[in-house]
């Protein structure tokens, strides 16, 4: 190895590197003793030299929530989602942010319209528990961007006159009441015997 090194000091004079385009290619010149010049190009190492790339789904999942949540959040969704990065790797915060400058996807913006079940809580002045409920029983929608993701609550929705009567109801009453055409039967929130309190 020592040899070798000693003869490429003798034959080379200097190696010039340029970081290429993205930032993803090298080129290299070659400035040999005696005047001649060699270039070349390459990948820069750590970038497609295994051949792994991200997976179509991670992809997927990152381009749905980077819209709405941080890259820390992306990471969690992913990793319960039990997805793992080209290298094998738990995601992150660092890792989205990266995936997401490769492919050129967008930073989250903020809709203020949207509200997570926590905060849908303390909007109304219940516990995180009855927002379930709420939703459980069909009286609040929700949405949700990919499995595992935070439930999306609209603050419109919370705002609405009818949802505002049930949730006005259950303080008073301890009940989720529905407009009901009779038949279905109405939810104790702090009972599970529903049988004897729809007998009453």
């Amino acid at each position: 190895m020592e040899l070798k090194k000693k003869i490429v000091r003798t034959l080379v004079e200097e190696v010039i590197a340029h970081v290429e385009g993205d930032g993803q290619r090298l080129r290299f010149v070659i400035h040999w003793s005696g005047g001649v010049h060699t270039e070349f190009e390459m990948d820069k190492p750590g970038y497609g030299s295994s051949g792994k790339k991200t997976s179509i789904e991670a992809l997927e999942v990152i381009r749905r929530m980077a819209g709405r949540y941080r890259d820390d959040q992306i990471a969690a969704v992913l990793n319960r989602s039990g997805y793992r990065t080209a290298k094998d790797k738990r995601w992150n915060q660092t890792r989205v942010f990266t995936i997401r400058n490769r492919y050129s996807i967008p930073d989250s913006a903020l809709d203020s319209d949207v509200l997570h079940a926590d905060a849908a809580a303390r909007y109304c002045g219940v516990s995180v528990m009855t927002i379930r409920s709420l939703v459980a029983s069909g009286a609040l929608k929700r949405e949700q961007v990919v499995p595992y993701a935070p439930w999306e609550i609209r603050r419109s929705d919370l705002d609405a006159p009818a949802f505002r009567a049930i949730l006005e109801r259950l303080k008073r009453t301890g009940r989720i009441e529905l407009e009901r055409d009779g038949s279905q039967p109405q939810r104790d929130l702090f009972t599970d015997n529903e049988g004897v309190n729809n007998a009453r």
